[in-house]
């Protein structure tokens, strides 16, 4: 059992590695990094997000933080889901 533990590891090490590699070749945005680099979201936005309003949300996050849209996005994608209970 140890040993599928430690080989399926090893292939989760090599995926993570290739995805990697995969965002720095094309430039692709990592949304899970963004995210947690991200300046932290008011409750405006919040309440925003929590009423569907997700365009509006984006647009004050962004006046608010100077984040661009692809930092927006990533902030708020998951949290969207969160505060609307999805």
């Amino acid at each position: 059992m140890s040993d599928e533990v430690s080989e399926l590891r090893a292939r989760v090490e090599e995926l993570e590695r290739r995805v990697a590699v995969l965002f720095q070749q094309t430039g692709a945005a990592d949304w899970e990094l963004d995210a947690r680099a991200a300046p932290p979201v008011s409750d405006a936005v919040r309440e925003l997000l929590a009423a569907g309003e997700t365009p509006k949300a984006a647009k004050l996050y962004m006046q608010e933080t100077g984040a661009g849209i692809g930092e927006a996005t990533a902030a708020l994608g998951e949290l969207a889901k969160e505060v609307r209970g999805d």
